[in-house]
């Protein structure tokens, strides 16, 4: 039986190309800064990494992989990202999502699992109006790894005294939210965005 719903962050809760270029931005800003050089030598060298890997592993990479393939650790580019921009500037509140989820917890627990920092991902919450409706929230912080590492799914499903089975992933990439959970055993679901999160209510 379902007792909780696990919920990926960017790309799943909200879309917007505004906040992605800005992680973008972000990006280069943190390489260039690190190995100084120019914004513009830290894009092209970033986004090439991004393009070899995709070829390699056959799916788009986050920036922090990018960013780790090149020595700059997890911790370095979250304290950048988060003196450089605050995500919630550029979202708003998203009432439908809101009344989805509020439907959703009077019968399971729901929880956000997101690569994301911590105060990002609360930025990003509070701006979509949605931050007291989870009753767990997993980032970065919480075991110091990132999807589509398998061992945090395990340390989740630890920590929520579940057993697989009684969770549901859902997020917008296959390869780094979806797989590895299915891999535990985990229900998925996979989504374009906030809007397919409604048609949850018709399915379960």
């Amino acid at each position: 039986m379902l007792k909780i719903i696990l919920f990926d962050l960017d790309g799943t809760l909200y879309t917007s190309p505004e906040v992605y270029q800005k992680f973008a931005d972000a990006a280069y800003h943190t390489y260039a800064k690190v190995k100084n050089t120019t914004i513009e030598k830290a894009k092209e060298i970033l986004e090439k990494s991004r393009e070899e890997m995709k070829r390699e592993r056959g799916y788009a990479v986050p920036y922090t992989l990018a960013l780790l393939s090149f020595g700059i650790s997890i911790e370095e580019w979250h304290k950048e990202n988060i003196k450089f921009f605050n995500a919630g500037d550029y979202l708003s509140e998203d009432k439908i999502l809101k009344d989805v989820l509020k439907k959703l917890k009077k019968r399971y627990r729901l929880a956000v699992f997101t690569n994301n920092n911590k105060i990002q991902t609360q930025r990003i919450l509070k701006a979509l109006g949605i931050d007291k409706l989870f009753d767990y929230i997993f980032t970065y912080e919480s075991f110091k790894l990132i999807k589509p590492d398998p061992e945090i799914f395990r340390l989740i499903i630890k920590e929520l005294n579940v057993k697989p089975e009684e969770c549901l992933m859902v997020g917008d990439r296959y390869y780094v939210d979806l797989a590895p959970a299915k891999e535990q055993g985990m229900d998925i679901y996979e989504v374009k965005g906030p809007e397919d999160i409604s048609k949850l209510l018709e399915i379960l």
